[in-house]
Formats: structure tokens, sequence, C-alpha cells
């Protein structure tokens, strides 16, 4: 038992140096390519020198004409940089919500995709029967799988990921390393794919996680996976994500149903193809939106008194609007969020998980300025129905400014119960509102960018 031990803690501490060394692998390869140019000149200069005197006609004599005959031979350096992706999947957040972890009564009822409870109350969410668990990943990466003469395999981590399988019972690893191999049945994206995968983490938890999954992305960074695993493990003792403060040994058999944003999968033969020539599927994908509002409300979330300036905001989490595939309406686009606020002041507002949105982008100077009008339906844990219009200009490749104007109206609900008391006076609201506001790391690209079009 020993030995096995001593084999297990090795095991465990090679597999987190590998995971390690995934987060210090870039995420573009550059290559450069040194040409060595020759050029070649071969001058001649020719001049007729007359002998002095007269020449007797009839009569052949040397010519007279001088030739003078020179080469010159340049040679210079050039260098060309190339740009690949090197990642197989490069993603922010993903988040399962499982099936069948717990008996009803004891699950961790965090919802479909792990993200709509019953009662938003993280540590104690309610949910039903069905979903009683939660998968949350935190930067999930992976990277080609060269040890196997076989296309398709990858190796990955993740910096940060919790496996919620009851109220009681967790299993959180950093850094844990993961070995994967897909089987595609669809070559355009969105991608279809099935796979195979197993994990280890040695830290916190201990636990070895199988299972298969079928994926469907990835859309703009937009993905949907459908798991079926089961996980080995140990919680620490006298932790608190164990139910006993001796730990807690598991042996879990899991379903579930997932999503994640800003998560970007490359086929293989992707990563020899430069960046510059890669097709794109969404109007803009990025970290956040922001704005600053100005409402018909006396009550400001930013400052006390009468007549304020500014009453409210309206923010987005990893905001991603999907190019439509319909070349007669090449500006339709529909869009969602991790999650959207839209609040005009302390008695108008409300909060929306994955909001869904439909809109319409009109370039007026590709890849510079654009307008942009949706229509956004936040539905839980508020219903609101968002109406906007955004003028944006973008100012580099990562950054964006905005006017905006707009108009909503719902009811704030069960939003309530998150304990914000800027929204504790929202009940049912509807006004307009006017507004400046910056994209946070958002890149925004241009119709020939999209490969629908081409």
């Amino acid at each position: 038992m020993k030995v096995l031990g001593v084999l297990g803690c090795c095991m465990g501490l090679l597999s987190g140096c590998a995971a390690m060394d995934l987060f210090q692998i870039p995420l573009t390869r550059t290559e450069r390519e040194l040409y060595t140019i020759v050029l070649r000149d071969t001058l001649q200069r020719s001049r007729l020198v007359p002998p002095p005197g007269e020449t007797p006609r009839g009569v052949l004599f040397p010519t007279a004409r001088q030739v003078h005959s020179s080469q010159e031979l340049l040679l210079h350096d050039s260098v060309v940089e190339r740009h690949y992706p090197n990642f197989i999947r490069f993603g922010l957040f993903e988040s399962v919500g499982l099936i069948g972890t717990a008996p009803a009564g004891e699950g961790y009822g965090a919802g479909l995709f792990g993200l709509f409870p019953d009662r938003l109350d993280w540590e104690n969410p309610a949910g039903g029967h069905l979903f009683t668990g939660a998968w949350y990943r935190l930067l999930p990466v992976e990277y080609r799988f060269r040890w196997f003469d076989a296309p398709d395999w990858s190796i990955g981590s993740a910096a940060l990921e919790g496996l919620q399988l009851s109220r009681n019972d967790a299993l959180v690893g950093i850094l844990p390393l993961y070995l994967r191999k897909r089987w595609y049945w669809r070559d355009l994206p969105p991608y279809a794919a099935l796979s195979l995968g197993g994990g280890v983490s040695i830290f916190p938890s201990q636990y070895v996680n199988l299972f298969g999954s079928a994926e469907l992305g990835s859309l703009g960074g937009v993905n949907l996976r459908a798991y079926a695993g089961i996980v080995l493990g140990q919680t620490p003792a006298n932790s608190r994500w164990s139910g006993s403060a001796q730990g807690t040994s598991l042996t879990q058999p899991y379903a579930g149903i997932g999503v994640s944003l800003m998560d970007f999968l490359n086929r293989e033969r992707e990563l020899e193809e430069e960046w510059q020539y890669h097709r794109h599927s969404a109007w803009s994908v990025g970290i956040g939106q922001f704005a600053f509002l100005r409402s018909g409300t006396e009550r400001s979330i930013w400052t006390e008194g009468s007549s304020p300036l500014l009453t409210g905001m309206v923010a987005r989490l990893l905001p991603v609007q999907l190019a439509a595939p319909l070349p007669q309406l090449p500006g339709l686009y529909a869009g969602t969020a991790l999650g959207s606020i839209v609040i005009m002041g302390t008695d108008a507002g409300g909060v929306g998980i994955l909001p869904l949105r439909l809109g319409y982008w009109q370039e007026l100077v590709p890849g510079v300025l654009a307008l942009d009008g949706s229509a956004e339906w936040l539905y839980y844990p508020s219903s609101v129905l968002h109406l906007s219009g955004r003028l944006v200009l973008r100012t580099s490749d990562l950054t964006n400014l905005f006017l905006v104007a707009g108009f909503a109206s719902g009811s704030v609900l069960r939003a309530t119960e998150l304990g914000w008391d800027i929204l504790r006076r929202s009940a049912h609201f509807q006004g307009w509102y006017i507004g400046i506001g910056m994209g946070l790391l958002e890149r925004i690209f241009r119709r020939a960018d999209l490969w629908y079009f081409h």
C-alpha cells in the first residue's frame, strides 16, 4: 500500500508539472523565414575614340571603339514572420449542469448548464430533482498531443475546476491534467464531434475523471457539450468541500449538459493556416461591455441628490454577436453573454444569465465605424425586454467606444435575492436612456473576415 501511495504521489506530481508547462506554451506560434536576396547587375560602357589625322578609306584598321564591362553583386537578407494558432482549445469559462449525482433533496441544484438555480444562493442553491450537481472550469486549454501517430489527440488542463456532486461533496482541482481524443463528423464550423477523455488531479482534491462527450462548436467562442462519465476521488480532510472531518471518498457516475463562452477550438489542419487567413463567425467577441447611462429616474446608483448626471449602467460579461449565414441579410446576428445587467436607477433594473439577443450590424466604415441595433430578452432571474441602438467606433484591435440609446421594460423578479441594495427598490419598470460606453478586450470583425460570405 505504501508503494502504491508513493507511485500515486509521483504520478500526481508529474501530472501537475506537465499541466504547469501547458500554461507556459504560447497561444500563437511564430515562424521566421530568412531569405537571401541576390541582385546581379552587368554594366557595359562603349566609347568611340577616333584616331587623330586622316584615315584612308578602304584600308582595315583596328577599331576605335572601346568597351568596358563591369559586374556588381548585391546580397541582403529579408526576414518574413508568419503567425499561426498554436492551440487546439483555449477558453475562459465552461459550466456544466450534472445529472444523477445525488439523491433527491441532497443535490446541489444549480440547474441547466449549472447556471439556473431556482434560488440564487450559490452556497446552497435550490433546484429541481434533475440537475443535482455542477462542473465549472476556468481557463481550459488543450494542445496537440503528438505521442500517438493519429490525428485529433490533445493534452490539456484548466487553471481551476470544481465538481460539485452534491450539497456537501465537491472535488476541486488546480491544474488537473487531461488527455482527449476527438472524432469529427462535420468539417465546417460549428464543428460536431464525439470525444473520449480522462484527467487526473492531485491538489487540493485527488481524483480521476473519465468521460465521453458530444460537442458542438466553436461558433464565435460558443460551445454546447453533453457529458457522461465517472469520477473517482477523495476530498481533503477538514476542508469546506468535504462532508466529514476525515474527508470523503467518492465514486460517482454522472451525465451533464454544458455551455462555454469565449472558448475557441481549432482543428489540427488549422494550426498550419496563418492567423490572417482564418475566417470567423461573429461580428464581435469580447471580455465585456460597459456603459454609463442617463435615464429619467431621479434615483441614481452612483450619487445621491436630485438631478444626477449619471443614473445607471449597462454591462455585459463575455458578450458575443454571431453572424447569421444569410447573404440576403448579411448584418443579422444572434447574440448572448454569460451575464447582462441593465440598471437605469435604484428603482429600475434587471439582471440576466445567458440572455438572448437578436440584432442587425451595419458597417458604415468597414473595420472602423458601425451601427448596431438589437432587441435583448433577459429571462432569468429578471424578466426584461431591452431595446438598444449603438454607434460603435473601433479604437484598436481590442477596444472600442460607443454611444448608446435604448428602452427597457420589465421586472427584477428573483434578482432581489442577489442582495444588491441598488435593486431592492426595483419592481416593474420601463423607461428610456442614453449613454456612453466601451468594449473591453472586444474584437470587432469586418464582413470580409466572416466565412459565411466567402
